[in-house]
């Protein structure tokens, strides 16, 4: 880790390889053995810390890197309307460029504030397409969530150019500024806690509904085989409980051991994460008042 407190973490066993950053210091969680503990961080791995923010309105443009409660200002865009052509100014970290765009002539017959309006509203449609066709290069575009701080009506005319799958709109008045940086990752911090609980209700609801059609199941070595086979949709775990022992993976059978006996030993519920993880599962700690039985752990297998 730097002393920026932003690193990767990679792990490696003989079974499988896997990385993700981390934004935040790391302390020492992770056992150096011959398997390595899953369930410390998946607080992390479960949360989206990664996301974009985009400030639009129809003169300026910000896009803001976001990972953790930190905060990277990435490209900024600037709209000038002149007398014979209009211009934009992009700039991205230490690159910048100047776009001139002569007057479009109106294809209506009126004059006056019905010809102005449609030259701004070409644009304005113009602009916004300059920005999407900067931002949309940027690594992780179209995975990482994207909040765009706007009003209703530029977030309409943006969504119908934007190549992100689910833009999501947070409320703002673009004509009182470009927002600060912290500004921005507050905002966005607070709404992926919100979409992170959302997730985990829905998540719940599943699993009660799955229970009554015979979907869950909660028996760990049943689990085990489902997980090593690539059929368990949500894993959720208790939280702070640990099952020792060794878990073999080519028929999924369970040696349980009252304790950890030696460094061949895993915690099971460790193992079992990480195979969901592996084959694209999702994995949930919950409270024990809150999971969807009373054993360790309980799986939403696929249809």
């Amino acid at each position: 880790m730097s002393e920026s407190d932003q690193g990767i973490a990679i792990l490696v066993n003989k079974h499988w390889t896997g990385y993700y950053l981390v934004p935040h210091s790391l302390p020492s969680k992770v056992v150096v053995a011959e398997s390595f503990h899953l369930k410390p961080l998946l607080s992390d791995i479960q949360e989206t810390h990664a996301c974009y923010a985009l400030f639009l309105s129809a003169s300026e443009g910000l896009l803001a890197h976001c990972n953790g409660e930190k905060g990277q200002e990435l490209q900024t865009f600037l709209f000038h309307e002149g007398s014979h052509s209009n211009s934009i100014h992009w700039k991205r970290l230490e690159e910048s460029e100047n776009f001139q765009i002569p007057h479009l002539k109106s294809h209506l017959r009126g004059r006056g504030s019905q010809d102005n309006h449609f030259k701004r509203k070409s644009g304005l449609k113009l602009f916004l397409k300059w920005i999407e066709a900067k931002i949309r290069t940027e690594t992780g575009y179209k995975s990482l969530p994207l909040f765009v701080f706007t009003n209703e009506a530029l977030f309409r005319a943006y969504k119908e150019i934007s190549a992100h799958p689910q833009p999501q709109l947070s409320l703002l008045d673009p004509n009182k500024g470009v927002p600060r940086i912290e500004t921005l990752v507050h905002q966005v911090t607070v709404q992926l806690q919100k979409n992170l609980i959302q997730q985990r209700l829905l998540a719940t609801k599943e699993a009660e509904e799955s229970s009554r059609h015979k979907k869950m199941i909660d028996d760990l070595v049943n689990i085990s085989r489902a997980a090593l086979n690539g059929k368990v949709k949500t894993l959720f775990l208790r939280d702070n409980i640990e099952v020792w022992g060794h878990l073999h993976r080519k028929s999924g059978e369970i040696t349980f051991h009252d304790k950890q006996q030696d460094a061949q030993d895993d915690d099971i519920l460790d193992d079992i994460a990480c195979e969901v993880i592996r084959q694209g599962g999702e994995v949930i700690v919950l409270k024990g008042k809150d999971m969807p039985s009373q054993s360790p752990a309980a799986a939403i297998l696929e249809i």
